[in-house]
């Protein structure tokens, strides 16, 4: 027999029945009846279970007993049938065994948004669950049907639940009729049970019903008779932008809206009246401000906006009392001055025009053309805008506030002498003070032309022709220098200013030259504050000078200052005629003498003095040494002169006379020996050169000639070196009288090591050694031949020896005409020296039974001393090793040297003696002992080297001294 199981689903009431419909089919001979148990069947041929249901069941898990024995019939392959069939007698007779069976429904939990987007579980939400229920056979081996039940769905609050895909709040029961029923598992989703929707997009068409805009009214109410300004709407409106967040239900789809909120974008600027106080709600405020204005509405639809009430009362005191109705313009002129190019004035300008047009100017016009001149805003908050005494004569707007008292500048380009300048008033309501509508502005002349005001104007007169020549002397360039002022009212007229030099013996005119607006020392306000009423005193000066050029010093020379309209400086003008000035006479007194000229180490010395009637026009001194022999000119030099009361004395009558001296040298000229020379002294009008490119006079000092003979004696000596911080540092002498010609000074030193070549120069200054002058009394440059120098000691070699030359030579880089001196003294750099100024042993210590301590042996010694050496330049590592007199080495030490500046006093040739102490000690080494059987001599061997072990390249000196030698008995240092 084969039994074939489908299982087929369906609803029993509120549960689900799992069923198996079994088809059985009959094979011949095969058919055996067999007792299987639960545990025993397979998927493929399982009994049949009946299931006692109970719908109302509040457990997940239900135990079912078994309700009778049962049998079940299994069909079995072939063979088996074959091979049990001799047995079915005893089968038969067994009793059925029941094995229970548990199964398990497994539920899981997840969590989405609204948008069905995965989100974390919600709080208090498992992650999973399990029902269970065990079913078990009948007497027949089948399987008994047992109730899943229904599973109720824990419910959290803002969440739905569905169950495959459908709105569940429970699982249904379910019956179960195989041990391996399939499907059995739930998933349970949480869905969020609505979404929030905020507005972001005015544009986008899903979110129109969350926009709108709330529109205020804004109403201005003002006095009768007086205007908003220009621009203003009445009423106006404020729009203010508000949106709403819109809640949408994730099952149903209903939606639902927060309040309308919103608030102003920014403050609403309240216009203001001049005199009056802008009010909201009673209040003053100038502004509405945008955090006043919000919209926080649940209305369905968007909210009406609300009426803004802006009202304004008067603010000042001195107007609440005024007659608006009052028509009319008047004014008074205080007074009116004109003073350096601006016009003062002071007033008053009272009218009820200033309600409407709230600015105050002041303008000041040419009555003769119509052009205004300038114009100047009133403060109407100063001082000067109240005239408390004006609402009692004119009770009009801003009577209390009407005065002025201003200055205003004037433009003077157009302006002429013989104008007329008058002064009009203006109430506007231009800021700038300009006239853009006449129904709020009111302007009143201060010329007569009305009975409402005072005539007060000002004429412009020709005035006074004035000017001032501060300089008028020779600039020393070579040129004459002019400086001074011209101020006049017909400046107005002519706008041009020239300068021409004028040759008043000849009548001729020299040259001429325009100053303009920037040039120097056109600005002279020191004029204008002395000189207020003359127009353009401020820009009257003048400040250059003229060539020399065709100037004639011997003629009477003039300067006109000149305005004219001509841009050339010719045609109609007004001019200035400035005295006349003689820069030189044509037989001016002079006078020289030449105290010296001679030779000394510091160059060929002059001195004298030069007096002369023409020092204005040649201010510039000039000594010029003229080679006789080579028929040429040596050298040249500008000098300042120096005083000199005894010529003052003597020659009284001359100009410069207590000022004509001069006293200098000639330094760095190539005098050539045997040739003859001669002094001259020049007064020249040019400053540049020898001064032969101006007007010039010259003295010749023929009385005294000076002829070059040198002493041709070539001495020096090289005093020594030290050694200090890196420096190698020469001194000596070097005495040559070429060095007055050859005046640069160097110092070459030589590694003769190293066939003489260079190792460094160095250019020195010479110092005073009278010694060397007292011994050489003939060479007349030997009292300044001393020499002091420096040279790197870095690039010196220890253990080479080296010479030094002093050379004389003309030209600053030594490569032209030279004179050189070899010192003989060459030195080497292989200088060593040392001291030990302590050797103390170092004993060990020990402790007898009764803690007594004693020393016993020497373990080491501890050393004090110097060692300097010249060998340390390359060899910088020092060490100090302890020798017996077999040669042993029984200790060393790498030492760590210290300053000791009585050495480097005592021994200031030796490289590094400055820090050349140590104090250190010296322990024996492992294995070496000194106990009471030694008896022997040490040797101390201080060693400079390149090594860090205190081997390879190296430099001793060895303690050798009978003070430095230290003798052991019994193993104690004698």
């Amino acid at each position: 027999m084969e039994l074939k199981k489908h299982y087929k689903m369906y609803k029993s009431g509120k549960m689900w029945v799992s069923a198996a419909v079994a088809t059985l089919a009959l094979t011949a001979g095969m058919a055996v009846s067999t007792n299987v148990s639960a545990d025993e069947s397979t998927n493929d041929n399982q009994a049949q279970a009946t299931t006692n249901q109970n719908a109302n069941s509040s457990s997940n898990e239900v135990n079912l007993s078994q309700a009778s024995s049962s049998t079940a019939t299994s069909s079995q392959p072939a063979d088996n049938q074959n091979d049990n069939a001799g047995k079915a007698d005893n089968q038969n007779n067994q009793s059925s065994e029941v094995k229970p069976s548990t199964v398990t429904r497994n539920i899981t939990f997840t969590a989405v948004d609204a948008q069905g987007n995965a989100t974390a579980l919600p709080e208090g939400a498992k992650s999973k669950d399990q029902q269970k229920v065990t079913i078990s056979t009948d007497k027949d081996g089948k399987w008994q049907s047992a109730n899943m039940p229904e599973y109720q769905i824990p419910q959290i609050d803002g969440y739905y639940t569905k169950v495959n895909g459908e709105w569940e709040t429970k699982i249904p029961a379910l019956s179960i009729t195989d041990p391996n029923q399939k499907n059995l598992d739930v998933a349970v989703q949480y869905v969020k049970s609505t979404r929030v929707v905020k507005p972001t997009d005015e544009k986008n068409k899903d979110q129109k019903d969350q926009f709108g805009i709330v529109t205020d009214t804004v109403k201005y109410e003002v006095p009768n008779g007086v205007d908003l300004p220009d621009g203003t709407k009445n009423p106006d409106t404020i729009q203010i932008k508000v949106s709403r967040d819109k809640t949408i239900d994730s099952k149903t789809n209903k939606v639902t809206y927060g309040n309308w909120t919103g608030k102003l974008a920014k403050d609403y600027q309240i216009p203001q009246i001049t005199g009056f106080t802008s009010c909201v709600d009673g209040k003053a405020a100038t502004v509405i401000k945008a955090d006043s204005l919000k919209v926080d509405s649940n209305s369905k639809d968007v909210p009406k906006g609300q009426t803004i009430t802006i009202t304004y009362e008067i603010s000042e005191d001195y107007n609440k009392n005024v007659d608006l109705n009052i028509q009319g313009n008047w004014g008074w002129i205080d007074s009116l001055t004109v003073e350096n190019n601006s016009v003062h004035v002071k007033g008053w300008n009272a009218t009820n025009t200033s309600l409407k047009g709230q600015y105050h100017y002041i303008f000041v016009m040419d009555g003769t053309t119509g052009q205004e001149l300038g114009r100047v805003a009133v403060d109407l908050a100063s001082d000067a805008a109240k005239r408390t005494d004006i609402p009692g004569v004119h009770n009009v707007w801003d009577a209390a506030r009407s005065g002025f008292d201003v200055t205003i500048p004037l433009n003077t380009d157009n302006l002429q002498v013989g104008h007329k300048i008058i002064v009009m008033s203006r109430w506007t309501s231009d800021k700038n003070g300009n006239t853009p509508d006449k129904s709020v502005s009111a302007d009143l002349y201060f010329d007569g032309r009305t009975n409402d005001s005072n005539n007060v104007t000002y004429v412009i007169n020709q005035g006074q022709n004035l000017a001032n020549l501060d300089t008028f002397k020779m600039n020393g360039s070579n040129g004459i220098s002019v400086a001074g002022w011209h101020a006049t009212n017909e400046s107005l007229n002519y706008k041009n200013h020239w300068l021409i030099l004028w040759d008043a013996t000849t009548g001729r005119e020299i040259s001429r030259q325009q100053v303009k607006d920037g040039d120097d020392g056109v600005d002279r306000s020191d004029v204008a504050n002395v000189y207020k009423t003359t127009f353009n005193a401020d820009k009257s000066g003048f400040n250059t000078y003229f060539s020399l050029k065709g100037v004639t010093l011997t003629d009477r020379i003039q300067l006109v200052s000149r305005y004219t309209n001509d841009v050339n400086g010719n045609g109609p003008s007004f001019d200035y005629w400035f005295p006349a000035k003689q820069f030189m006479t044509a037989n001016a007194a002079a006078a020289a003498s030449l105290d010296d000229i001679s030779y000394t180490g510091n160059g060929l010395h002059v001195s004298g003095w030069f007096a002369t009637d023409n020092i204005d026009a040649m201010p510039n001194l000039f000594l010029i040494l003229w080679d006789n022999t080579g028929n040429t000119q040596a050298a040249s030099k500008l000098v300042n002169n120096v005083a000199r009361p005894d010529v003052a004395q003597a020659y009284s009558h001359i100009k410069n006379a207590g000022n004509s001296g001069f006293d200098t040298y000639f330094n760095g000229i190539s005098l050539v020996p045997g040739h003859q020379y001669t002094l001259v002294a020049r007064y020249s009008s040019n400053n540049t050169g020898n001064g032969d490119g101006g007007a010039y006079t010259n003295i010749w000092f023929t009385n005294k000639k000076y002829t070059f003979n040198l002493n041709r004696t070539n001495a020096g000596h090289f005093d020594g070196y030290t050694i200090n911080d890196g420096k190698l540092v020469v001194s000596g002498w070097h005495a040559n009288d070429m060095s007055a010609l050859e005046n640069n000074h160097w110092l070459i030193l030589l590694d003769s090591s190293n066939g003489n070549s260079e190792v460094q120069r160095i250019q020195v200054n010479n110092v005073a050694r009278p010694d060397v002058a007292n011994a050489y009394r003939s060479v007349m440059t030997a009292g300044n031949s001393g020499f002091n120098g420096q040279f790197d000691l870095s690039k010196l070699q220890a253990g080479h020896m080296y010479t030094l030359v002093s050379r004389y030579a003309v030209d600053p880089n030594n490569t032209a005409q030279y004179t050189d001196y070899w010192f003989n003294n060459a030195f080497t750099l292989n200088k060593q020296a040392y001291n030990i100024d302590s050797f103390t042993p170092i004993m060990s210590k020990t402790t007898d039974k009764d803690g007594k301590e004693s020393t016993s042996q020497i373990t080491g010694f501890h050393v004090t001393g110097w060692m300097a050496s010249d060998y340390s330049l390359a060899q910088p590592n020092a060490y100090l090793i302890l020798v017996n007199d077999k040669g042993q080495e029984l200790a060393r030490q790498n030492v760590k040297l210290t300053a000791r500046a009585d050495v480097q006093k005592a021994y200031p040739a030796i490289a590094n003696s400055g820090k050349s102490g140590f104090s250190t000690d010296l322990k024996l080494g492992k294995g070496i002992t000194i106990d009471s059987k030694t008896n022997e001599s040490l040797h101390l061997v201080l060693r400079y080297t390149n090594g860090k072990d205190g081997n390879q390249t190296k430099t001793d000196q060895v303690a050798d001294q009978n003070s430095d030698v230290y003798v052991i008995k019994n193993g104690q240092l004698a």
